[in-house]
């Protein structure tokens, strides 16, 4: 259940910073950071790796 609610929650700040992107460049920047911290959460829950694994895991194609 917990994963279900962090995919959506990213896919809905994925698509909140593509619009930002789209209207406002300097929001859109600082969200898309947001997106990789969360991204890089939710794929830390997802295969239950911790922080020592996270440099292994493929954050840009992901996406």
């Amino acid at each position: 259940m917990v994963l279900k609610v962090m995919k959506w929650g990213l896919r809905v700040l994925v698509l909140a910073t593509v619009v930002l992107l789209v209207t406002n460049t300097a929001v859109g920047i600082g969200l898309s950071a947001a997106d990789l911290l969360v991204g890089g959460v939710y794929l830390m829950q997802r295969n239950k790796c911790d922080r020592r694994q996270l440099h292994r895991l493929d954050l840009v194609h992901r996406y």
